[in-house]
């Protein structure tokens, strides 16, 4: 994972990007969580029971246009099993604190040791199996210097919700 993140960075410092931004880590509380006979525990738990995780996530977001961005993200899920993915972000409001971004996008999982039997928030085409993301990012600025920014990131989606932290990189 390790030399696929340090290859995002490098691609990224070549193209002409107006910005880049590294996301990392991910908190993501479970409204629904995994129950029934071949139900897996989640992964990394803060407190037992709660349905609130921490999940590693690498992202690199390049911004080619004032409003547009693209992200590439690998990390892990729910049960600490790797996943991939792309997203596409749109930006609607922004000012000196906070920023509102339409977001569009999936990513991978592999589907060895999951039950599907209490259904789940995926989508398949053939053995593809990938988790579509569709929803707002609500990032709140925690610093703005000439040459970064700090941001807390919020992505909600209906299925989803998790937040990161983000450091934005102005060329």
């Amino acid at each position: 994972m390790k030399k696929l993140i340090i290859a995002l960075f490098l691609m990224a410092t070549s193209t002409q990007a107006m910005n880049l931004t590294y996301i990392y880590g991910g908190i993501t509380p479970h409204i629904q969580r995994p129950s029934g006979p071949n139900a897996r525990p989640l992964c990394n738990e803060l407190s037992e029971g709660s349905g609130v995780i921490y999940n590693e996530l690498h992202s690199v977001r390049f911004n080619y246009a004032y409003d547009w961005s693209t992200g590439l993200l690998v990390g892990e899920n729910s049960y600490c099993e790797p996943i991939w993915g792309v997203t596409q972000s749109y930006n609607f409001y922004r000012n000196k604190y906070v920023e509102i971004n339409g977001t569009a996008g999936f990513y991978h999982f592999d589907e060895n040791g999951f039950d599907f039997s209490e259904g789940a928030y995926f989508a398949n085409i053939g053995d593809f199996y990938f988790v579509p993301i569709i929803g707002a990012e609500v990032n709140f600025s925690l610093y703005k210097g000439k040459d970064f920014q700090i941001s807390f990131m919020n992505l909600l989606t209906p299925v989803i919700t998790n937040h990161s932290f983000g450091v934005t990189f102005f060329f």
